[in-house]
């Protein structure tokens, strides 16, 4: 058996690293938690992660300190998870969302720093600074590699395709609330920084302010080529609104 962080820096190494099933496994079988961490940076996500559960469930914070450290260090059949499976029993597709939302926020606050958001410029990715309603399925979908084998270890099944539903109908209730129907009303959005999502930190709100423009481009762009559900939600509001102008 292995540990949940085994199981990610495994899955990591192979997605990330480039390495076989079976390099990687023996890397995970062999190696030190402190040597895998310099190779596949999960200890943070996996933080998040566990966070987000504990917050879902009104885990107290010892016993939130109890998972993480058996989520990362084992051993795999820690009493710890048999109390968690007993607390997390009945886990929705909106507590999922609710966890890698604080998944995501947690990114945002560990990779605010200037050098980290000077290579988001260069590589056009500012758009990652935005909240996990606007960043796209193919961006929500990749903190899976961390969530999954945590909630596994409790007895959640992750169902992918239903996630991406409940997804994209949080997508559409979002841009609803935040009465988003054309790039105009997204760039105004993105545009109030910290007033419309709070988590950012003061440095990066500074930072991304005169950057709004850029931002919302990205966001629609990767919307189109890479989360056509969403890109046809916004689409749809478009056309809406245009009709009843």
């Amino acid at each position: 058996m292995a540990t949940p962080y085994q199981n990610i820096a495994k899955q990591a190494l192979i997605n990330w690293n480039g390495l076989s099933e079976e390099e990687a496994l023996v890397k995970v079988q062999n190696e030190s938690v402190s040597d895998l961490e310099n190779q596949v940076f999960a200890m943070n996500t996996i933080k998040y992660a566990v966070v987000g559960i504990a917050k879902q469930i009104d885990l107290s914070e010892d016993d939130t300190i109890k998972f993480f450290t058996s989520v990362v260090y084992g051993p795999d059949d820690d009493m710890i998870f048999d109390s968690v499976r007993e607390k997390i029993n009945g886990f929705s597709l909106d507590d999922e969302l609710d966890v890698l939302t604080t998944i995501h926020d947690g990114w945002v606050v560990n990779n605010s720093d200037e050098k980290t958001f000077n290579k988001k410029v260069d590589r056009e990715q500012l758009r990652q600074y935005a909240p996990l309603e606007l960043i796209g399925w193919n961006e929500v979908v990749s903190d899976l590699l961390f969530l999954k084998p945590i909630l596994e270890s409790v007895g959640i099944s992750v169902n992918e395709k239903d996630l991406e539903k409940s997804y994209h109908s949080r997508v559409s209730s979002y841009l609803q609330n935040m009465n988003i129907n054309n790039k105009e009303d997204l760039n105004s959005l993105i545009a109030r920084g910290k007033n419309y999502y709070d988590v950012l930190p003061q440095e990066l709100d500074e930072r991304l302010l005169s950057n709004s423009d850029v931002i919302s481009n990205q966001i629609v762009n990767n919307w189109q080529k890479n989360d056509l559900e969403t890109f046809n939600i916004f689409s749809n509001r478009q056309q809406d609104n245009s009709l009843a102008a």
